[in-house]
């Protein structure tokens, strides 16, 4: 089983396909959607998908092929260890809780896999030592 998060992007001819109920009852994976911002228009849809790799390998082939752009998020935020000064602001503005408190060293830990690619904590961050990767 693997478990990996998704940036999909909808046009207005795809919009109204619901992304879940195909996963689930076509592919057995089970989607976790993080963030969704969808209008008549098209819009944009963080999930993670929880399935065998061959189920989410045709999940992504499937969706590809109604025109839904998808998007392995790996490294979509970066922070710039020499600039951090372990403020916490990150933290505070964080909706996913990807900014933690290591309350032993005092450290601003980041975990890639909770960020949902916001960008709440670029304008936080006193530093700029949090950057994000922004795809069109």
């Amino acid at each position: 089983m693997i478990d990996r998060k998704y940036k999909l992007k909808f046009t207005d001819s795809n919009v109204h396909d619901s992304v879940s109920y195909i996963l689930v009852s076509k592919f057995n994976i089970k989607p976790n959607v993080h963030q969704a911002r969808i209008d008549g228009s098209g819009g944009r849809m963080i999930l993670s998908m929880v399935g065998s790799d061959s189920a989410v390998d045709a999940a992504i082939e499937y969706l590809r092929s109604i025109d839904i752009s998808v998007e392995l998020m790996e490294n979509f935020v970066k922070r710039d260890d020499r600039r951090c000064i372990d403020c916490g602001s990150c933290i505070s503005v964080c909706p996913t809780f990807a900014f933690e408190l290591n309350k032993k060293t005092w450290e601003v830990m980041l975990d890639t896999n909770k960020c949902i690619s916001c960008g709440s904590c670029l304008s936080a961050c006193p530093t700029h030592a949090i950057t994000l990767k922004m795809n069109p």
